[in-house]
């Protein structure tokens, strides 16, 4: 008998311990080599000695550790379970999911049987398996959590909680002869019978069982009497079956393609011969002036026609009807002009031969690669380019080599918005191999990607920090663009079943080593881990230190006619460098000194005056949406906050309405004070709505487009608003940090940023470095063509070292006074850092969670001795925003060169969140 392990995927109870490493197999050993479920429970104390569940509660009354349960295969099983199956399993009165690891072949306790396979097909690779395990012990996480981030969305299933099986019953028809016997039979039945017609689509189909309905629909016949009449003769047979009714999970969309049998001359021929017809002659000239058959759903878009009809004409034998698996293409719609590679410059051929040296060797001389001349250890990059200096091109060049080398490649971007002009600039390099996944799109186009992924047929896939864990078997290249960008960390933030607060860029580092990849980190401004890492030679450092002219009047984005995104055509000779624009700072200390109250400086208003004259178009950025960030009474001083996370409303003027910007909870405008009745309600700052308005009363001609949260609400709304603007529909374009991110725009000369100082003073050790970063990506957007272009940053604090550094665009000068503060205080990337967050709707329940913690792992430090040298425990305290959606939120802050060590084995109460490495304290 072979038994396995089992760690229960189910919904997280009271509190865990988080585990020691969890052995995984080798992912380069055989897959055969057994199966040992992985599933998660946490809290079974009360299911613990029924015997049918295995495995003890931990000896603290703050809950159990995470524990692996036994089953064991039925023989049906024995050899088909390989690890990474998905299969369900009884867990108590229950059936749940687990995912495969490995076998065993003895168990300590009594067992009961892995019930079936969810798929036929294992649902992750051993590589995968190993990298889940790796997340969730560096991470301290549940196992169970890691591995589902490897799953589209549906395709784990809710476990089933009644106590009673149900059964689904389905009657199919299966053939009653040899394939031998029915091929001698079939002549006998006539060319144009219904009966052969029957027996020569069931000859057809791979399965032997194929339920009565899809005989009938693929036949086109009204009723089973063929059939039976075929039944009769002994060519085929019923069976009724009656399986366990699953909850169902995701899966592929099947639809009928029709199309025509004869040709239209003949079908038109047999439609004018049989009566009642007539009707059905649009359906024949759609699917004749068709290039090929037509999915159902199409032809209906194109003629009157349901199924009775389709049905019809089927039996007449004038079109064939067939169930075909649909995929559901995101990026179908989308004609993406084809380029080819432009002339390196210079400077790009210097860092390419640098990556190409290392991993792309000609002949397998070198020590570090395999036969086909593969590197046989991770090859790590960082590649520091200013804006607009072709790091694109480094990237593509990097695919295409990986491509001609049999491996495949994925590309991360920090957000969904960044995702349009991305694809348009890969896919038109590799067409038909490129797809995208992300948040955006559906849950049946999601699974439909996953699946096409993990069948290879795709060799690029582009999406953000989940795109990491896309199945890709052939995996050689891992880019990480704009890798400063904090979103590619697992938001900390958020309430809700228990997340794996993962960072994509530290993951794809171990995952690299795992499958022996090339990893390029990417960015005109690194984040100081990245950038220290690479002085310490842990990655290898490529800078291109000049911007490329990109764009010519003859190669500026244009917009394809059958294309709902932009398309960038490439310089077809090499392009001259050009400098980054000029940045000048206004200080908005002396407009009011001089009496000019405006939000816009009078520099500022007088080169948007020049910009619009030429025809240019401008950018303005502001990190703030609404139109007032808050409202206040005059006479008492109260202002409107929300009452779940205590922080002021934003007004919204368009909506007439006030807004919480965390948990997104609105409220009615007063009229009057709620505190002491008064009339006397003022309103606030300025959030982009308002500069919207502003704009547009100075410059009323102007086309004014705004990017914000508060636009962006549908799918397809970046595309649609970078389509708009890069076809010049609009002069302004007005946003919150989404426009700093990585876009082109060549008619781009001016950019305004108006509010500096958002987010500089905030009480967390990265908001210099954020500040940094976003303002040298907001000025990169202009001067992107022979052009030029200039930056105007207002800022009431124009002296900082931050704002300074960004407008004489010195990263290395920002850089070594950063990590100077960073040493003096001991913050990452000096230190490491884990920060425990705890959620509870009683502030005073909250504040002693939190100081039991402090104590707690003050005792532990003191415990492993020498282990805990140079670890400190800083708190318990109230986080900043200390309330959100009605929870208070204490934290504890522990700094140690691997907190996960000092973590691990702890009891962790439930409402606690573990940080590893964060990137917000906030």
């Amino acid at each position: 008998m072979i038994f396995v392990e089992v760690i229960v995927n189910r919904p997280i109870r009271p509190s865990f311990r988080p585990s020691t490493a969890v052995p995984v197999p080798n992912p380069h050993s055989d897959a055969a080599a057994g199966a040992q479920l992985l599933l998660n429970d946490l809290g079974l104390t009360d299911m613990a000695e029924t015997g049918d569940i295995v495995g003890s509660a931990g000896a603290e009354d703050d809950g159990p550790t995470f524990q692996l349960f036994h089953y064991h295969l039925p023989p049906n099983l024995e050899h088909l379970v390989e690890p990474g199956h998905l299969v369900w399993v009884p867990f108590g009165a229950q059936r749940v999911q687990g995912v495969v690891l490995r076998q065993s072949t003895d168990s300590p306790v009594p067992t009961r049987a892995v019930l079936r396979l969810a798929r036929t097909e294992p649902v992750l690779t051993p590589t995968q398996l190993a990298l889940a395990a790796w997340i969730a012990d560096y991470y301290v996480a549940p196992l169970s959590e890691t591995v589902k981030l490897f799953f589209p969305p549906g395709l784990l299933s809710k476990e089933d909680g009644s106590n009673r099986v149900r059964v689904k019953r389905e009657l199919k028809v299966e053939l009653q002869l040899s394939l031998a016997e029915a091929l001698q039979r079939l002549p006998l039945l006539g060319r144009e019978t219904q009966q052969s017609r029957v027996l020569a689509w069931m000859l057809e189909q791979p399965h032997s069982a194929i339920p009565l309905r899809a005989v009938l629909d693929a036949c086109g016949l009204q009723s089973p009497a063929t059939v039976k009449t075929l039944v009769k003769h002994g060519l085929l047979t019923f069976a009724e079956t009656a399986d366990p009714a699953f909850p169902s999970v995701a899966g592929a969309e099947r639809e009928s393609m029709v199309q025509l049998a004869l040709t239209a001359t003949e079908a038109q021929e047999r439609l004018l011969a049989l009566q009642g017809l007539d009707k059905y002659h649009p359906i024949i000239e759609a699917l004749a002036t068709a290039e090929s058959a037509l999915w159902k759903s199409e032809l209906y878009q194109r003629v009157d026609a349901d199924l009775k009809m389709l049905r019809a004409l089927h039996k007449a034998g004038i079109v064939t009807l067939s169930e075909e698996v649909r995929f559901r293409d995101p990026l179908a719609p989308r004609n993406y002009p084809r380029t080819t590679a432009p002339p390196l410059t210079a400077e790009q051929q210097q860092v390419w031969q640098q990556i190409a040296s290392c991993c792309f060797p000609d002949g397998s001389e070198k020590p570090y690669t395999d036969e086909l001349g593969w590197p046989t250890s991770a090859q790590k990059f960082l590649l520091h380019g200013v804006t607009g200096s072709g790091k694109t091109e480094i990237y593509l060049q990097a695919i295409a080599a990986t491509l001609a080398a049999g491996k495949q490649a994925i590309v991360l971007v920090p957000e969904i918005a960044l995702t349009p002009q991305t694809v348009a600039r890969f896919a038109g390099r590799f067409p038909g191999r490129v797809t995208v996944i992300h948040s955006g799109l559906n849950a049946g186009e999601r699974y439909d990607v996953w699946r096409y992924l993990r069948d290879g047929r795709y060799d690029v896939v582009i999406g953000p920090r989940s795109a990491l864990f896309a199945p890709l078997a052939r995996l050689g290249l891992i880019i990480i663009d704009e890798e400063h960008e904090a979103s590619y960390k697992q938001n900390a933030e958020e309430w809700g079943s228990f997340t794996v607060f993962y960072d994509a860029r530290t993951v794809a580092e171990r995952l690299a080593e795992l499958v022996n990849a090339i990893l390029i980190f990417g960015s005109a401004t690194p984040s100081l881990e990245r950038y220290r890492a690479a002085q310490q030679q842990d990655l290898v450092l490529l800078e291109l230190l000049r911007r490329v002219m990109g764009h010519k009047p003859a190669n500026d984005m244009t917009l394809s006619k059958n294309s709902s995104v932009p398309a960038v055509a490439e310089a077809t000779t090499p392009s001259p460098y050009t400098d980054l624009p000029p940045v000048e700072i206004v200080d908005m200390r002396q407009e009011l000194r001089a009496g000019h109250r405006s939000m816009l400086s009078r520099p500022l208003l007088s080169a948007l005056h020049e910009t619009l004259d030429a025809g240019e178009q401008a950018i303005f950025y502001l990190n703030r949406r609404g139109t007032r960030t808050f409202v206040m009474c005059r006479d008492c001083g109260a202002v409107q906050e929300c009452k779940r996370c205590d922080i002021p409303l934003t007004f919204h003027e368009n909506t007439n309405i006030l807004i919480c910007h965390h948990c997104n909870r609105r409220y009615p405008v007063p009229e009057i004070c709620p505190e002491c009745n008064s009339k006397r309600i003022k309103y606030f700052g300025s959030g982009t709505q308002r500069l919207e308005e502003t704009i547009q009363q100075i410059v009323p001609h102007a086309r004014i487009m705004r990017w914000d949260a508060d636009t962006a609400t549908k799918k397809g709304s970046h595309e649609a608003i970078l389509r708009r603007f890069a076809d010049h529909e609009a002069d302004i374009l007005v946003g919150t940090q989404m426009i700093a991110k990585g876009l082109d725009f060549p008619l781009v000369t001016l950019v305004g940023v108006v509010a500096a100082d958002v987010g500089l003073y905030l009480p967390d050790f990265r908001s210099g470095e954020r500040a940094f970063q976003l303002l040298t990506q907001v000025a990169g957007r202009a001067g992107r063509s022979e052009r030029g272009g200039r930056v105007v940053i207002q800022s009431y604090k124009p002296d900082h070292y931050a704002i300074q550094a960004a407008a004489q665009h010195d990263y290395h000068a920002f850089f070594a006074r950063e990590i100077a503060f960073r040493r003096e205080h001991g913050y990452p990337p000096i230190r490491s850092m884990a920060r425990l967050i705890y959620w509870d709707k009683s502030l005073e329940r909250a504040q002693e969670a939190s100081t039991a913690m402090a104590e707690t792992l003050r005792r532990r430090l003191a415990q492993i001795g020498k282990e805990g040298e140079g670890a400190t425990v800083l708190g318990p305290a109230p986080a900043f925003f200390a309330r959100y959606r009605s929870y208070y939120r204490w934290q504890v802050i522990l700094r140690a060169p691997q907190p996960a060590q000092i973590l691990r084995g702890l009891p962790i109460p439930f409402g606690w969140r573990i940080d590893i490495d964060p990137v917000s304290m906030l």
